[in-house]
């Protein structure tokens, strides 16, 4: 069964259900209180949200109509009902479907390598070919779930954004990226890169991330050091 498209706050919160079973069990399932926050966290969201509770529980009802959320209701001695998602009941996901779905709900279009690297706080990835061929999985799906965005100019890796946007969203979306492409990406009659030279974009930008990282801990470290000698100087 297709999963049909969500608005900006039903994603953010089906997201946010995912996310938090994955990373917090223990928690859940989630309060309605406990939902908001989590929608409104600063980390791991993008763009970061000013959700207030009415529109949380209206997205709610929605998935629950939808079949996509259930409600829990309370245990004896407690009030409050929780909630829980029904993604896995209703669409058989594994869980490295799930992660990469979870991180471009939460986070929207991203490369391979930010995939692989946010996605190690839900489930591991040993490398990028692991990501790029759960991204083939995705792609191939029927219906597809993510599509590739154009290359932006000056980066070697490939965009990929999910596509339970409305049609209006992800079609902004896609003409967005396609007006900060190069000519060459958007040439017409260019060829599809290959789920290789994908994986070798992803590798050598992942590979740029992790020099930049270096540099900045060296840079730490070097000023750390020039303490320390002023110190016994």
């Amino acid at each position: 069964m297709p999963l049909e498209s969500l608005n900006d706050v039903e994603r953010r919160v089906l997201g946010v259900l995912i996310e938090k079973s994955m990373t917090q069990p223990e928690y859940y399932p989630m309060t309605l209180n406990a939902v908001v926050t989590a929608c409104n966290q600063k980390n791991n969201r993008d763009p970061v949200m000013d959700l207030d509770e009415a529109s949380v529980e209206d997205a709610l009802e929605e998935l629950r109509q939808r079949g996509l959320v259930s409600v829990v209701l309370p245990a004896p001695g407690a009030r409050t009902n929780r909630y829980r998602h029904e993604v896995a009941a209703r669409f058989g996901w594994e869980k490295r479907v799930t992660a990469i779905m979870t991180e471009l709900l939460l986070r929207g279009p991203q490369t391979p390598g930010e995939l692989r690297s946010r996605c190690a706080r839900l489930v591991a990835f040993e490398s990028l070919e692991a990501v790029m061929t759960t991204l083939d999985y995705l792609q191939q799906s029927d219906p597809p779930l993510v599509r590739p965005l154009p290359r932006r100019p000056g980066s070697s890796a490939i965009r990929y954004m999910h596509l339970l946007y409305p049609p209006e969203e992800q079609a902004a979306i896609e003409a967005s990226e396609a007006r900060t492409a190069g000519p060459a990406e958007t040439a017409p009659g260019r060829a599809p890169a290959s789920s290789t030279d994908a994986t070798l974009r992803a590798e050598v930008e992942q590979l740029k991330e992790e020099v930049a990282q270096l540099r900045a801990a060296l840079s730490e470290l070097e000023g750390r050091f020039t303490a320390l000698e002023s110190t016994f100087k």
